[in-house]
């Protein structure tokens, strides 16, 4: 038997354009061919730029967004968004009796070895009752087109929601970077129901928080997110949280205590309401369910048992989306639901989906076969279909039936394409936005009954951010001002070690600088006694590769602290951290790339940053490295009698960069009183120590750390006295440096890991005696 002719999304069988294409293709033809691919290439920078997490993981291609839609007609959007609703209805019945009482299951309408065998079926959550909320809250379902206007069921998605978040950021991108597609009007939007969306959730939660939990670049699971598309999972959380104005947050932001749920801010633990889940439900909770402790969250079962937390969608929920249970689904509508299926399912000996689109791939169009995602939730009364998706390039139908039991996601493999130009692209990763094209009478989305919406608690930037992003905000201001000491100290001793001149100044000067590489890293410390030459130098750099480790700190420092940077910030910021990595090899140009990474890095900080919760903790951090790096140079520097010390005042004004400011004060002329002033007790001086505890001391007073910002002003005044009187110079510079990693270990206690204050025993068996 012949099998049909596939459809063709864009062309008729008369070879013209279908009627939803013509206006789409109208702005393509003005646009032209070359223009279309510059807007798709901006297309797809805007998109990795929106999300803050949007960027290459190791084995992982990036998706490609494609310019031109999916669309779909009023009249077949009608039917699908009653056949979802109906399905979505089904599958959640099905799962509030597997996990409660099974009655489909004694009935022998389901087999238990099925479902009992499944690895998606958590036993713990079973239950004699309902829980607070529904299992299954999202919904999303593949469809492929097997006729004109019908439509079958190709692969349902029931726990971890992926694509959400793409579905909802790119046409807002799509619309800056293609104006032209979106003149001729008549599209449904998407705003009216993500506006109900964001109230359904903050009402359900009343008053609670709100959250998007991911699994973090540091623990993908494969079984979870959109594999079929070949994107991290966190980079679709990370732009569903922003679409919805929702907090991101991964397992270690949280924390159970009394059976309640909370996400560790800087004031302190708050407790969680609702949760988006991007977690695999099988390592959710390792308490339970085993699997790897720090990718889960241990007592988050208990807390969904005891009605204090919803989580969309319930962990197990993604049993009703195995590839076995499909074919014991269809009867279950005349029993449940007392109707036939409006969407039938994809049987498995299918040729494949039954249409395909174009596709912008290697700056051609290429025609691929087609898969429709489209995504529902409930609003507390029914079911409420979003008016759009995405659509994504699909291999047959059948080689879902082969994909591992545990798999929660379309079918990974891709289509191989037609050749272009004579050579052939490989297979196509793309996203495309499905557009419902509006019908002629209004159409109004009834949800929910109006009630006042709850009191929200008021979003304070500083309080409410999460204890991992502070402590990654402020590791990052650290390792850039590691970075560019580390830049500053090599480009003073290359040139000095390199010369072979044996006067006393100058073997001072080396010997001095080689306890200074020592000091931050960069040269072993049974090195730093002899004397070093800038060939032994540059051979332990090229050998140790302690500035290649830097970078890498901070390049991965501020992958972990992108979703509080700006597009914009986040760019920059790569380009020029990228620019001295390429320049590594060579230390000519290496070194200012790195001073010029360490410059940009600092400017947009200053400039870009608003000064709330992120700014405060990332220049904290730089503060601190800053203040501790100099106390601890200037101790080595500094360490001679007066009458001695003038080889190491002149490298003090140089690694401070506070020669210009010197020669202009004091005429070049080096003498122990004014370096010490400038370096130690100059408030206006950026690159002095007492300028970075007056900074400390703002900081933490403005998070309100009173008494650690006394202890930073304590430390200004030792250090303005230090610098006037200059006795027992190296012993109380270190001193100072000590004091300031000891106001690191408490800043880290404090806000990051919420410990309470260290004391002594003491102090316990005083305050049991007072009480």
């Amino acid at each position: 038997m012949q099998a049909p002719p596939v459809r063709d999304e864009m062309i008729d069988r008369s070879g013209r354009l279908r009627t939803a294409w013509v206006p789409v293709m109208e702005a393509v033809s003005e646009l032209g061919h070359d223009e279309l691919v510059r807007r798709a290439a901006a297309l797809n920078r805007q998109m990795r730029l929106a999300a803050p997490l949007g960027i290459a993981v190791a084995g992982v291609s990036q998706p490609l967004y494609d310019p031109l839609p999916a669309p779909l007609t009023a009249s077949e959007f009608m039917t699908l968004e009653a056949g979802i609703q109906q399905r979505a209805r089904l599958l959640n019945l099905v799962l509030e009796d597997v996990y409660g009482p099974q009655t489909l299951l004694a009935d022998g309408r389901l087999p238990p070895a099925l479902i009992f065998g499944q690895p998606h079926f958590l036993r713990s959550l079973h239950t004699r009752k309902r829980l607070a909320a529904p299992r299954m809250s999202f919904y999303a379902v593949d469809l492929v087109r097997t006729g004109e206007r019908s439509f079958s069921v190709h692969q349902d998605h029931t726990g971890v929601i992926s694509g959400l978040g793409h579905a909802l950021n790119m046409r807002r991108m799509a619309a800056g970077c293609l104006p032209e597609l979106f003149r001729a009007g008549g599209l449904r939007s998407l705003r009216p129901s993500r506006e109900m969306m964001i109230d359904h959730l903050q009402r359900q939660a009343d008053g609670g928080l709100v959250a998007v939990l991911s699994a973090g670049i540091n623990n993908r699971t494969g079984d979870v997110g959109m594999g079929d598309i070949n994107t991290g999972d966190m980079t679709d959380d990370a732009l569903l949280a922003r679409a919805l104005g929702l907090l991101l947050v991964e397992p270690g932001d949280l924390a159970t205590r009394g059976g309640t749920l909370h996400v560790k801010t800087l004031s302190g633990l708050l407790p969680v309401a609702t949760l988006i889940r991007g977690l695999s439900g099988m390592e959710l909770d390792p308490l339970e369910q085993g699997g790897r402790p720090g990718a889960g969250i241990a007592g988050a079962f208990g807390a969904i048992r005891a009605g204090v937390l919803n989580m969309l969608n319930m962990p197990g929920s993604a049993l009703a989306g195995v590839p076995e249970l499909r074919p014991y689904l269809a009867p279950l509508f005349e029993t449940c639901l007392g109707l036939p299926p409006i969407l039938p399912e994809i049987s498995g000996d299918a040729a494949g989906p039954g249409s395909q689109a174009p596709f912008l791939y290697g700056g051609e169009l290429v025609s691929t076969p087609l898969v429709f995602r489209l995504f529902a939730w409930h609003d507390g009364e029914d079911w409420q279909v979003l008016p759009g998706g995405i659509a994504l390039p699909a291999a047959p139908a059948q080689t879902n039936s082969a994909a591992p039991a545990h798999t929660n996601s379309a079918a990974p493999a891709y289509p191989e394409t037609a050749p272009v130009n004579g050579q052939k692209p490989g297979r196509i990763l793309g996203i495309k936005d499905v557009w419902v094209l509006d019908a002629d009478e209004p159409h109004v989305i009834a949800g929910a009954p109006f009630t006042e919406p709850p009191e929200r608690l008021k979003f304070l930037a500083a309080a409410h951010l999460p204890s991992r992003v502070a402590d990654n905000l402020f590791w990052l201001g650290r390792s850039v001002e590691r970075l560019e000491a580390a830049a500053r100290l090599l480009m003073l001793a290359l040139p000095r070690l390199e010369s072979a001149t044996s006067l006393p100044r100058d073997v001072t000067e080396r010997a001095l600088i080689a306890r200074c590489l020592a000091q931050q890293g960069l040269l072993p410390a049974e090195l730093s006694s002899g004397a070093v030459s800038g060939r032994l130098l540059r051979g332990t750099l090229a050998k140790r590769k302690p500035v290649a480790g830097l970078l890498k700190e901070v390049a991965r420092l501020v992958n972990a602290a992108s979703e509080r940077l700006s597009p914009s910030m986040l760019s920059t910021v790569r380009f020029a951290l990228a620019q001295a990595g390429e320049a590594l090899p060579f230390e000519e140009t290496a070194l200012p790339a790195m001073l010029n990474f360490a410059a940009t890095f600092a400017g947009i900080a200053a400039e870009n940053m608003s000064r709330e919760g992120s700014w405060l903790f990332l220049d904290m951090g730089r503060r601190l490295e800053r203040g501790e790096t100099l106390a601890e140079t200037l101790g080595i520097l500094l360490d001679a009698p007066l009458e001695r010390m003038e080889p190491g005042l002149g490298l003090g004004i140089e690694l401070a960069d506070s020669v210009l400011s010197y020669d202009l004060r004091h005429a070049g002329i080096l003498a122990p009183a004014p370096v010490l002033a400038m370096l130690m007790a100059d408030a206006s001086n950026p690159r002095s120590l007492v300028y970075q505890c007056h900074a400390l001391r703002a900081c933490l007073e403005r998070l309100g750390a009173d008494d650690d910002a006394e202890s930073a002003r304590l430390l200004m005044v030792e250090t303005i006295e230090l610098a006037n009187v200059p006795v027992d110079l190296t012993g109380r510079l270190r001193g100072i440096a000590a004091r300031l990693r000891l106001l690191s270990d408490r800043v880290h206690r404090r806000f990051f890991t919420l410990l309470p204050e260290a004391h002594q025993l003491e102090d316990e068996e005083e305050f049991e005696a007072t009480s």
